[in-house]
């Protein structure tokens, strides 16, 4: 099955990829920050800020920001993907390997016959705006 859903949450921080995407910039600890690069997403009113949520052939994949949609559909989209303590070195910060959220991916999603068909319709959906 796949299909795509967008809810409202009341903090963008709670997405699996917030911290690993949005580094802060402003020398307070991440939980803190309100300075990243790339920017916070922004609120949409009293909505709260959107939460895009992919489900794909049984598996779940949430998002809070367009940018971590677009680092996902790049790090899946490598033939040979890369290690999460490769990844986890490229940020600073207390979080380690085994908490990014790359290691935290089931392993059947893992072979590249199963990420080519997810990336292919990750990139068919938009990030709200």
């Amino acid at each position: 099955m796949k299909k795509s859903d967008v809810k409202y949450i009341p903090d963008w921080r709670q997405s699996p990829m917030a911290y690993w995407v949005h580094i802060e910039t402003d020398s307070k600890p991440w939980y803190l920050s309100k300075e990243f690069n790339p920017p916070a997403p922004k609120k949409f009113g009293s909505l709260g800020y959107p939460q895009l949520t992919i489900e794909f052939n049984g598996y779940v994949f949430v998002f809070t920001s367009e940018a971590q949609l677009e680092h996902f559909i790049k790090i899946m989209g490598t033939k040979l993907l890369p290690s999460s303590l490769e990844l986890s070195s490229k940020r600073s910060g207390d979080m380690g390997p085994n908490s990014h959220w790359l290691s935290r991916l089931p392993s059947k999603i893992k072979p590249w016959k199963y990420r080519q068909k997810l990336v292919e319709y990750c990139k068919k959906i938009e990030f709200p705006r």
